[in-house]
């Protein structure tokens, strides 16, 4: 689950930088590798908002039973 997971937002996030890669320059590889790191910390940002909004949900409705 979270490999499958891993493997399609990595695909998704290549073809975000792809483009920035075929100028095959330096310049265009440091441009990409900042882009990709950006990318990874705000994926991981927005799983942990996700997961914590949902366990929230989850509490919330045990502490109404």
């Amino acid at each position: 689950m979270y490999r499958t997971s891993a493997e399609r937002e990595a695909a998704l996030v290549e073809q975000v930088v792809a483009p920035v890669l075929m100028a095959r320059s330096e310049d265009a590889h440091t441009r990409a590798a900042e882009q990709l790191r950006e990318l990874g910390t705000l994926s991981t940002q927005l799983h942990t908002a996700l997961l914590e909004a949902r366990l929230r949900e989850v509490l919330g409705a045990d502490a109404g039973a």
